[in-house]
């Protein structure tokens, strides 16, 4: 019976961890996503609306940045895609000017 009940409360910590793991993870994701946007509408004077698509659209470029990140030099060809994927979803958010500046702030190194 105490092993029984040891192993319950094994498996409701592991369901615990677990959990926290994940909402860790949402936590850096959107944490990247904000500071990421809040630098561009300090470097490129963006709109509150704008602002908040911005974030949206890092958001999901960091979810995906995340799953392949351990391994950067074999992922290089969804690296490459999902950069071009923001870069895409930001110039249909941004005015010419300011996608033009975004390029040459932070895609021209």
């Amino acid at each position: 019976m105490k092993k029984l009940i040891t192993l319950c409360f094994f498996a409701f910590a592991l369901m615990f961890s677990t959990q926290g793991l994940d909402a860790q993870n949402k936590i850096e994701i959107n944490g990247a996503a904000s500071e990421k946007a809040k630098d561009i509408q300090k470097n490129i004077k963006i709109n509150s609306n704008q602002l908040e698509e911005v974030y949206q659209a890092y958001k999901a470029f960091e979810t995906t940045y995340q799953t392949i990140s351990s391994d950067l030099q074999g992922n290089q060809v969804q690296l490459e895609k999902i950069n071009t994927i923001l870069d895409k979803r930001l110039s249909e958010i941004l005015n010419q000017e300011q996608f033009d500046k975004y390029i040459a702030l932070y895609r021209s190194n």
